[in-house]
């Protein structure tokens, strides 16, 4: 009993912990990794590596990114087996184009022919390194080993004597005719006699055998005799699966026939082009389509890829190769038009910022002269009065506390208690409200305005002195012409005391003064270089913009003030340094979007590995879709094109 108990205690707390941990894992707290199972799986994928089942190593390795997808050394692996294979699918592919370019050249031209064939061998021999398990290499071994003894019979033939040469195209004909004509006795000794002189002349052993076969069974003979003329009717005609029988049909009978075996393989080739073509025109149309959707995005460089790779499937295909060479016009008319639209802008923001900062709108000014270094950095005019707009903003804060400031319910609260003192004539406590608030904002305009007040009502000797110094420092900002500051001044005297003595011609003459054209200079002077710096500017051109632009720094170093002008040196001065073209700015991928272009970049060469070279594509074709600068996918997009084209 007790060990009843003692073990039902423990297998509750295995039961709990049990539970707790499948509770952990449901509700992903715990991210278990397994890392024998891992090994386990690379030592599969190698095993099956060692052993050259190239697809089946790499959808074990992929196995183990679903597991562990930031696994570089298994990105590598796989990497690594990609381009093993690449390697064997263009050898391979070499290998069966030449090993064509041979058989079409080797009886016209004997060194041609026997280059095409080692460039065949060879290649084949590369690939079958690589894969040798993979059955199109096994089914080609006896091709090669056919384009071998080809070689070294037109080899042998060459090296006959001339006489032999002569006599052995002389014999050829003569074979070939008593066939035409049914004595097949006398071809077979005609053939006997050839090949007693070249005994491996493959043509003289099939016209051998023929002739034998006549011999020995006529109605069978004529019978594969009327099924090849029928075949070769049909074929002629294109009706190639109609004819792919009759000639099956022949080798039922003679499994021997060349004749009958050159045009199925004739045919093969043929309806393999013909699916492989289909293969290359649906791809290319993909890539046509996405060609045109990245011109109507402006995506120019997108576009010239897709297009590129469209003809690169099918030479000339709709009118791609003409959008291709319209492309650098496009470019050109696109990236003028960006450049317009970002001088547009920035003269926009920036005109805007400075009627904002003329009517002490200082945040709005702020907003359009940063709006303005957004679009051009450099913009040297937009950093001078961004400053400006930023000090004013700060002083207008000071002397007016607005509601966006923390302090506004404590001001707000001093300044209705002080005017309510004030009123009352209690103009020492009212003073104590005034002098708290300018310890926080020294330069609050209501706080000094009724402290002044204040004073002039205790002691009116302080104030006389006060507003003294105070006109004599805005007489001395008119003659230096600083003329808004000397407002300023003046405008705080008048509402204290606005009957002050010769205050309101101080006010005029400072008004006069923000108003009138710099000393020395006249308007009608003015007038006449403004209208020269838009003449120089409207004549267009870097040397008749830059006269305009000293034009217009010559108003403005005489009146500062003269917006129009300073509108267009920024204008100017942007348009100058805008001369280039502009550049997309390429974002910061997401991790998401990194994830996306892991999966389908070894999504892609999952279906490589089996040879699905168009799913292939279409995956690498994602991948540039979140990534144009992922060169693995476009190099992978190029190398299974050349496949695709074979």
């Amino acid at each position: 009993m007790i060990w009843f108990r003692n073990n039902r205690a423990k297998g509750k707390r295995y039961f709990c912990i049990v539970m707790v941990c499948v509770l952990f894992l449901l509700t992903g707290n715990v991210t278990v990794v397994h890392p024998q199972s891992i090994k386990q799986i690379d030592a599969r994928a190698e095993k099956y590596y060692s052993q050259r089942e190239l697809s089946k190593a790499i959808a074990e390795w992929l196995k183990i990114l679903e597991i562990d997808p930031d696994n570089e050394e298994i990105q590598r692996k796989i990497e690594r087996v990609y381009e093993e294979k690449h390697r064997k699918d263009m050898a391979f592919q070499r290998s069966k184009l030449h090993l064509k370019l041979a058989k079409r050249t080797l009886y016209d031209n004997l060194e041609v022919g026997v280059s095409n064939a080692e460039i065949a061998i060879s290649n084949y021999f590369t690939a079958y390194r690589i894969d040798p398990q993979d059955p199109e290499i096994q089914a080609l071994k006896d091709d090669m080993r056919e384009l071998d003894k080809e070689v070294k019979l037109e080899q042998a033939k060459k090296r006959l004597s001339e006489e032999l040469r002569k006599k052995y195209f002389a014999l050829l004909p003569i074979a070939r005719e008593h066939m035409d004509n049914e004595r097949y006795r006398e071809a077979l000794q005609v053939w006997e006699e050839i090949l007693s002189f070249v005994p491996i002349d493959k043509t003289a052993k099939e016209g051998k055998r023929q002739a034998e076969l006549a011999i020995q069974n006529r109605l069978k003979f004529e019978k594969i005799k009327g099924l090849l003329v029928a075949g070769t009717t049909l074929f002629n005609q294109e009706k190639y699966n109609e004819a792919k029988q009759e000639f099956e049909q022949v080798l039922n009978l003679d499994p021997e026939n060349d004749d009958a075996e050159e045009y199925l393989s004739q045919i093969r080739d043929i309806q393999e082009e013909k699916r492989n073509y289909e293969q290359r025109r649906l791809q290319a149309e993909q890539f046509y389509l996405a060609g045109l959707s990245s011109i109507n995005a402006y995506q120019f460089d997108q576009a010239e890829e897709n297009l590129e790779n469209a003809l690169a499937l099918i030479d000339g295909y709709k009118d791609a190769r003409a959008r291709l060479d319209s492309l650098p016009r496009l470019r050109k008319q696109y990236q003028e038009q960006q450049r317009r639209l970002r001088l547009q802008n920035i003269d926009r923001t920036f005109q805007n910022g400075l009627v904002a900062l003329s009517n002490n709108m200082y945040r709005d000014a702020i907003a359009s002269f940063e709006a303005t270094l957004s679009l051009d950095p450099k913009n040297e005019l937009a950093k001078r009065y961004l400053e400006t707009a930023q000090d004013a903003l700060r002083q207008q804060q000071e002397e007016v506390v607005d509601e966006n400031s923390p302090y506004y319910d404590v001001v707000e609260a001093l300044i209705e208690s002080g005017k309510r003192l004030y009123d009352k004539e209690e103009f020492m406590e009212s003073r104590k409200r005034w002098e708290k608030i300018l310890r926080l904002f020294p330069q609050n305009r209501i706080a000094t305005e009724f402290l002044l007040k204040c004073d002039l009502k205790l002691n009116p000797a302080s104030y006389e002195r006060f507003s003294s110094e105070t006109i004599n420092e805005g007489k001395k900002l008119l003659n230096d012409k600083k003329y808004k500051e000397a407002l300023r001044k003046f405008e705080l005297i008048y509402s204290i005391s606005p009957d002050y003595s010769g205050i309101e011609s101080l006010i005029n003459q400072a008004k006069r003064g923000m108003r009138s054209a710099p000393e020395g200079v006249s308007e009608g002077e003015i007038r006449r270089r403004y209208r020269q710096g838009l003449n120089y500017y409207q004549r267009g051109g870097k040397e008749n913009l830059e006269r305009a632009l000293e034009e217009f720094q010559w108003i403005v170093a005489r009146d500062p003030g003269n917006t129009r002008a300073l509108i267009n040196i920024n204008k100017i001065q942007s348009q100058l340094r805008q001369g280039g073209s502009v550049t997309a700015q390429q974002s910061r991928l997401t991790e998401r979007q990194k994830e996306l272009v892991r999966e389908y970049y070894f999504r892609g060469i999952n279906y490589y590995s089996q040879n699905e070279f168009a799913r292939a594509i279409t995956e690498w074709r994602k991948v540039l879709a979140i990534d144009p600068n992922h060169e693995k996918a476009r190099n992978n997009i190029r190398k299974s094109l050349v496949l695709l084209g074979r």
